[in-house]
């Protein structure tokens, strides 16, 4: 009489952990459709015209002979390709003799969204000085470009836009520059040196310092 009410007690409750299982499986399921309609996952990004980055070997400037590549503070930056919004090519080392900012965003993290129009205006202080590259991570280039006209700029406008405005179709780039969350920030100095890496969000205040720390 024990054993078999015992029986009956384990398909129970193994009937119940099933159930249990199946409808987590179903909110599983809808969830993992929701995000690839929304385009967060499967290999969504780039678009007409927008190519994979490449990692290139970079170039190096007197003095820097010596000095490691890698995406770290006090190495030689990895040089790379990447294409625009409207799919044209640029090399970071296009940009050698000045301070270049690379940050990566993408239009789903709240901290980009703060620090994209600071960064706008770190430009529009520094044009002589500065080059961003601002790299998005993987998502559609309408996304892409339609995240960028909505933002509102510092000084209260619509829109915001980059010397190079980036696209990582599949995190390639982000993942040479071994990205530790997002936003990331990485400051490059005139001979492709890397000064400052930031992961998370950066005010503008200590965008300033960074720039100041590489131009010193």
């Amino acid at each position: 009489m024990s054993e078999n009410w015992t029986d009956k007690a384990w398909v129970q409750d193994l009937r119940r952990r099933l159930t249990a299982l199946a409808g987590l499986s179903a909110i599983v399921g809808v969830a993992v459709v929701g995000l690839i309609a929304a385009g967060l996952l499967g290999n969504q990004g780039g678009g007409e015209g927008i190519e994979d980055a490449l990692i290139l070997e970079p170039p190096r400037a007197a003095g820097t002979a010596g000095f490691d590549v890698g995406p770290h503070e006090q190495r030689l930056a990895p040089d790379f390709e990447i294409s625009d919004f409207d799919g044209l090519r640029h090399r970071l080392s296009d940009f050698r003799g000045k301070t270049v900012y690379v940050t990566f965003w993408a239009s789903w993290c709240g901290p980009c969204e703060r620090e994209l129009p600071d960064i706008q205006e770190l430009q529009k202080r520094h044009p002589d000085d500065l080059v961003v590259i601002a790299v998005n991570r993987g998502e559609p280039l309408g996304r892409a470009t339609g995240f960028f006209e909505g933002l509102t700029r510092a000084d209260g406008g619509k829109g915001i836009s980059f010397p190079v405005n980036g696209m990582d179709p599949d995190d390639t780039l982000y993942d040479a520059y071994r990205g530790l969350g997002m936003p990331v920030s990485v400051f490059i100095d005139p001979d492709g040196v890397v000064t400052r890496v930031h992961n998370g969000l950066i005010l503008l205040e200590q965008m300033e310092e960074a720039l100041a720390e590489t131009l010193a």
